[in-house]
């Protein structure tokens, strides 16, 4: 049964860290491995928008139209695991990081949409910069 508006007024519209959360959340009630996507309300539009979900699912035997999908979160992107200042340093001497592996505190607790690349790009620019002083 839908649970998301009890998480968020948007429900599955919610940011995704909400709705990831949301899930694990109910994994953890219902004691299951996975909660159900029901994307049989669009019918067609579900292979017209996600011709790659569509394959996978017809590929395990569930179809999107007729059948719910079984989701359960997944890491979608890394928020660093090496801790940077704003320069890309790192508290070794000459080891800098950016991107994925930096852990430089400008996202919070949840990147924005699109944000990784920027960042990517900043911070390997303030590297480059930090190197050649």
């Amino acid at each position: 049964e839908p649970f998301m508006h009890s998480y968020h007024p948007l429900a599955e519209l919610a940011p995704r860290d909400i709705v990831a959360r949301a899930i694990t959340d109910q994994m953890k009630k219902t004691k299951s491995d996975y909660v159900y996507l029901d994307a049989t309300k669009i019918k067609d539009k579900f292979s017209q928008r996600f011709p790659t979900i569509y394959k996978n699912c017809l590929d395990l035997n569930i179809d999107p139209e007729k059948e719910y999908i079984p989701v359960a979160p997944a890491a979608h992107y890394t928020m660093g695991g090496i801790k940077t200042d704003t320069w890309g340093q790192t508290n070794l001497t000459n080891l800098y990081a950016c991107g994925e592996c930096a852990s430089t505190g400008v996202h919070g607790a949840n990147r924005l949409a699109s944000n990784s690349l920027l960042e990517g790009l900043v911070f390997g620019n303030k590297i480059a910069q930090k190197i050649r002083e």
